[in-house]
């Protein structure tokens, strides 16, 4: 704040004796504006300086924060080409998987391909071993997954469309690395 009133003294301050200097430099007085200039300089200096800052006082009843907004969320509203039920589940195209040794055990690298057969879906969750671990978006049909694996270990894939009124059955697939 200090460093404000001491760039806007000297701002003003420097202001004024540039006007002084395209003045004449007597007045009818008898007072040089330059004279005049630097009375007007020192006394805005002085002012600057006794001016002490205040600090605005919230009152007590004045909330300090703004009470967080809650946004309505969407109703959907049903088109000549949306269904009001859950998506029909997705069919397996085609999978495929390899196996590698990395040292410690087998890194189980899997490609799932399935038919969208859903037309009103959000989306795609992928299971491995029960777990969710990925949520695709709407018109999805391919998942690559690698997963280290123990030998004669099974993992198990599972998929399904969901949307906001439920989930479609899933469809699923088995890889062991031997």
């Amino acid at each position: 704040m200090q460093k404000k009133i001491i760039s806007l003294t000297l701002f003003i301050f420097s202001t004024l004796i540039l006007t002084a200097c395209n003045l004449p430099s007597n007045t009818e007085e008898g007072i040089s504006m330059e004279e005049q200039a630097a009375t007007l300089a020192a006394q805005t200096l002085t002012a600057a300086a006794e001016q002490v800052p205040t600090e605005t006082k919230v009152p007590l009843s004045t909330p300090t924060q703004a009470p967080p907004t809650q946004t309505p969320q969407p109703e959907a509203s049903p088109t000549a080409t949306q269904n009001l039920a859950a998506p029909e589940a997705p069919s397996l195209k085609n999978y495929n998987f390899t196996c590698a040794w990395n040292g410690t055990n087998l890194d189980l690298s899997i490609t799932i391909e399935w038919n969208d057969k859903a037309s009103n879906e959000n989306g795609y969750y992928i299971y491995r071993n029960r777990q969710q671990i990925a949520d695709l978006g709407p018109n999805s049909a391919v998942y690559v997954d690698l997963y280290a694996v123990d030998s004669g270990t099974p993992v198990n894939y599972a998929i399904e469309a969901y949307n906001n009124l439920g989930r479609s059955e899933q469809i699923g697939v088995t890889a062991t690395c031997q």
